[in-house]
This record gives structure tokens, C-alpha cells and sequence, in this order.
């Protein structure tokens, strides 16, 4: 099979979706990266939108040279499992009974549901999705790579905004463990709430719900309320 050459553009989305379809395991499911659209689309056997997926359908069957629709296959189960047993081996902060304890979760059925619970139990839980998210991103442009869709620049590019992203999520996270009483926030979003809040205005912080992540002030009424965190900004 001779697959067309083109460039495509990196974005976030893109990288997402053939991220996510890579990770895919399901055989409910064929995933492809649509060339014309630059994005990931799929076809479900397990459900049905009438017209619109039996056009897409027809339109993949008919693409016989793969000039548009090229399918994104799905990596072996054992990279999952190598991915968690790397992750374990390099908990150089963790001592040898720990990784050893979570060696023990990943054999045998259900390794991943016990591997996610130790980890959460632990307290590594961020840091393993973030070694999978790095090794996914990774896999992903070098499919897009091989297929030269991209270049080898356009690699560590991708990877760059995998770390740009993760450094904005961890900032993000930050600043709500930081929105305290006595600091200021700005509102970015007033989705639900658009009679109460002005996204752009600043607003005093009185109180905060840690286990909620809400915190209280006066809205545009002047009422004193909870807001939830996710609507703000720290200042």
C-alpha cells in the first residue's frame, strides 16, 4: 500500500484523537485519521446514526486507495502492561516493598483496575497519566511520522505542546488549591450562571469549600454565594 505524502497541520485535537483511537482495544469500533478534514473519525458497531454513518460508511468503503481515510490501528495489549511496569520501575522515590506491591497488581485479570487503585492509593496517581500521556503522545507522532505526514521536527513539536499542555494543568491546579479567602479571582466562564457573574470582572474571595471546590462572594446581585472554582481564574 503507497500512502499519499502530506502535511499535516499539528494540532491539539488532532494529536487528542489519534491518541485516543491508538489506546482503543475495543473491537466495536475502526477508527481512522481523515486526511481531507485533518481530524480522527470512527465507526461504531454498536451504534447507529442513520444516514450521517452510513454516508461516512460509503464514503471509506469507496476510499480503496486509502487517499483519504487512513485507518488508525489500535497498539497491542502488551504495551499497556509494558507501560505500567516501566512506570513502576521508575519510582526511584518509592522504596523497593512499594514497587514491588505494585508489580504484584499488574499479573494477571483485572491488573489495570488494581494497578489504578494502588496508584490512587499511593499517591502517584498524576504522575502515572502523565508518564502515559507523554509515552502516547510520543507513539502517536511517530505513527504520523512513519507515515510522513509529519517530519521529525514536527515530532518534537508535538511533544513540546504535550508539555506545554501539562504544565498549564498542573498551574491550573495550583491556583484552585490557592483560591483562598482574602484573594481575587477574575471569572472566565459564567455557563449557568450568566445573571450572576461577568466573565472578565474580578471578585473577592470570602470563603472557600476545599471538598467542593467552590468558593464564596458576592455576585452581580450582590448576594453572597458559592461559586464552583472552575469558573475562575486566580489573580
Amino acid at each position: 500500500m503507497k500512502i499519499p505524502k502530506k502535511s499535516l497541520k499539528l494540532t491539539r485535537e488532532l494529536l487528542y484523537g489519534v491518541e485516543m483511537a491508538m489506546d482503543d482495544h475495543g473491537f466495536e469500533m475502526e477508527w481512522y485519521l481523515d486526511l481531507e478534514k485533518e481530524e480522527t473519525t470512527f465507526i461504531s458497531y454498536l451504534y447507529d446514526d442513520g444516514e450521517e454513518t452510513e454516508a461516512l460508511r460509503e464514503q471509506i468503503e469507496n476510499d480503496t486507495d486509502e487517499k483519504r481515510f487512513i485507518p488508525i490501528p489500535a497498539k497491542p495489549s502488551h504495551e499497556g502492561w509494558e507501560q505500567m511496569e516501566a512506570f513502576i520501575l521508575g519510582l526511584d522515590d518509592q522504596d523497593e516493598k512499594t514497587r514491588n506491591l505494585l508489580l504484584t497488581t499488574i499479573q494477571g485479570n483485572g491488573a489495570f483496575r488494581r494497578f489504578k487503585d494502588a496508584i490512587h492509593s499511593i499517591g502517584v496517581a498524576q504522575r502515572w497519566f502523565d508518564h502515559k500521556g507523554r509515552q502516547d503522545r510520543r507513539e502517536a507522532l511517530e505513527w504520523l511520522l512513519s507515515l510522513d505526514f509529519i517530519t521529525a521536527e514536527d515530532v518534537e513539536k508535538g511533544m513540546q505542546l504535550y508539555e506545554e499542555t501539562l504544565a498549564k494543568r498542573k498551574q491550573r491546579q495550583e491556583d484552585m488549591v490557592n483560591m483562598k479567602a482574602g484573594r481575587q479571582v477574575r471569572c472566565s466562564d459564567d455557563h449557568g450562571h450568566a445573571d450572576k457573574l461577568t466573565i472578565g470582572k474580578v471578585y473577592d474571595i470570602l470563603a472557600e469549600q476545599k471538598e467542593h471546590r467552590n468558593i464564596r462572594m458576592k455576585d452581580d446581585r450582590g448576594k453572597t454565594v458559592w461559586m464552583p472554582k472552575s469558573h475562575f481564574e486566580l489573580i
